[in-house]
């Protein structure tokens, strides 16, 4: 039985033509008696095949058709000894179930009292009914139409019931879903918001900590050495007066060797000043990154070719990055690398640009824990910067350091 029904749920069509197939065939014995039963057979047969597009519009029809039978006295000769269906009530029934199945519930039932009217009119104009001691059969015509109709409205209306569930269902899901999406929706925009924050928060302490280095050398640039420079001019002259009195006198004296030792002493300290200043924030970083290259062109111990394209100058935290990236990547060049020459371009693009440092040494460029590319890895990965790295064996070498525009 679940497989005929699954087989009429999957063919619709196939199922409707069944049924006004059979509803034709029940009427051909009545129709060759009586040619009008034919087309009314006809007529709620061609009702039946559109039940399902238009089922208001069919079982209309269909109830009108079965007044007109009904009103005319249509019937086979003879009439009925007894009460029986006719086609016009098997039709009527599964119209009724249509609608009940398809239509909203107020039209159902208004379909049902029809149905029960007709029934009523039906009973009435039906002869054995006028007899004597005819209760009984009208009683039983009566519970058989209106058994009829009210099994094929109750089976209708559970299959509406039963769609009405699921479609309720399917909205519950899709509104918990929907919800659920809404919430995602949140949680990605509360963590994009919290990531932007956290963006916002990051560039702006790559910058404060750029200014104070910043700061650190002009101060060391502009104080200590200033001061030690001054103090290693006067231990100079010192020295050299020192020298000529012990000239004159005849004695280098022990305190011509201390004043040496100090005087040597500032002007150690003084060189260790200016590289430790040096090494904070090179002062020809100020004029830009392109001027800053062209310095570390001109001081590598391997000849450089510079390739500029630099649209918008970067902060001064990016600029510092790519400036001690490309000193150590030409330090390595020169103390491992085995090359006779390198190249260092720098291209602008759309949100940054890109520094690329290669050479044709050996290769074997390797990231090492403690490394120094270990740590311009580190110092780019600050500012989501990237760091690739083509070092075959035999070469050539070419490291390239993506960076943004801004910390």
């Amino acid at each position: 039985m679940r497989n005929v029904w699954g087989w009429l749920g999957r063919h619709p069509w196939e199922a409707d033509l069944a049924l006004a197939g059979a509803i034709l065939i029940a009427s051909l014995g009545q129709a060759r008696a009586d040619p009008r039963i034919g087309v009314v057979s006809l007529a709620l047969a061609v009702t039946v095949l559109a039940r399902r597009k238009y089922p208001v519009r069919a079982f209309a029809v269909a109830a009108v058709v079965a007044t007109l039978q009904v009103a005319y006295g249509l019937q086979p000769p003879g009439g009925y000894p007894a009460w029986q269906p006719t086609v016009a009530d098997a039709a009527l029934a599964v119209l009724l179930y249509t609608l009940a199945a398809h239509a909203p519930l107020r039209t159902s039932l208004a379909g049902l009292g029809v149905c029960a009217a007709l029934s009523a009119v039906a009973i009435e104009r039906w002869g054995p009914a006028h007899s004597a001691h005819a209760l009984d059969s009208i009683l039983g015509a009566a519970a058989l139409l209106g058994s009829v109709s009210v099994t094929a409205w109750v089976v209708g209306e559970s299959v509406a019931y039963r769609r009405r569930a699921a479609y309720y269902a399917s909205l519950e899901a899709r509104t918990a879903q929907l919800e659920a999406e809404r919430d995602a929706q949140a949680r990605i925009a509360a963590a994009a918001e919290r990531a932007r924050e956290l963006e916002v928060r990051r560039a702006r302490a790559v910058d404060q900590s750029a200014a104070r280095l910043r700061r650190i050398e002009r101060d060391l640039h502009d104080g200590a050495q200033v001061r030690l420079a001054a103090l290693a001019m006067t231990l100079g002259e010192i020295k050299e007066n020192l020298a000529s009195a012990a000239e004159l006198a005849g004695d280098g004296g022990r305190t011509q060797m201390l004043v040496s030792a100090a005087h040597r002493n500032a002007k150690e300290t003084l060189t260790e000043l200016r590289d430790l200043a040096r090494g904070i924030h090179p002062p020809v970083l100020d004029q830009g990154i392109g001027p800053a290259l062209e310095s570390l062109a001109e001081t590598s111990a391997v000849p450089v070719k510079l390739v500029l394209d630099i649209k918008h100058r970067p902060s001064p935290a990016i600029e510092a990055i790519a400036y001690f990236c490309a000193a150590e990547l030409l330090a390595n060049v020169a103390k491992h690398g085995d090359a006779s020459k390198a190249e260092v371009s720098v291209i602008s693009e759309r949100d940054g640009f890109e520094m690329t440092v290669s050479d044709d040494g050996s290769g074997q460029a390797r990231l090492s824990p403690g490394g120094g590319l270990e740590g311009l890895l580190e110092r780019v990965l600050t500012v989501d910067g990237q760091l690739t790295i083509d070092s075959p064996a035999g070469g050539p070498t070419c490291i390239a350091v993506s960076l943004p525009g801004h910390a």
